[in-house]
């Protein structure tokens, strides 16, 4: 996939939710990573005593490695996927700064108008979030 479409993806303000996209088969999985830092607003917004990552803002760094996965596919880069539904989804634990936040996607039916996949955050290997994506193509 062009690097810069990774960029585009993934920079898109104020929600650059992913460091750096470590694996890729196009239209099929990715794997990115998220290094979660006191500097990160979101952080210290929650709770500026102890700051976290709000839950919301996990599964949404797990739609934006979707992305990444969903648009490297030649037939669907240029359409824009947008997020349609979010099914299963389980917050089993906190990721706090100084976390490296570890987002796996599988994509699992790629139509048309649609893509369904389903994604998990781990950090040091501990499953932190799960759930499943629905993608509408715009």
């Amino acid at each position: 996939m062009n690097l810069q479409k990774v960029k585009d993806i993934l920079s898109r303000y104020p929600l650059p939710l992913v460091d750096e996209i470590l694996e890729l088969k196009e239209g099929q999985m990715a794997v990115g990573v998220k290094q979660i830092n006191k500097e990160d607003t979101f952080a210290t917004g929650q709770n500026p005593n102890n700051p976290i990552m709000p839950g919301v803002l996990i599964i949404e760094a797990i739609a934006q490695v979707t992305a990444v996965a969903i648009h490297s596919e030649e037939k669907h880069s240029n359409k824009f996927a947008l997020l349609a539904g979010i099914n299963h989804s389980r917050i089993r634990k906190a990721v706090f700064p100084g976390d490296e936040l570890c987002m796996e996607v599988m994509v699992e039916k790629v139509k048309n108008s649609f893509a369904k996949a389903k994604g998990k955050a781990t950090v040091a290997g501990e499953l932190i979030c799960e759930a499943e994506f629905l993608f509408a193509f715009q």
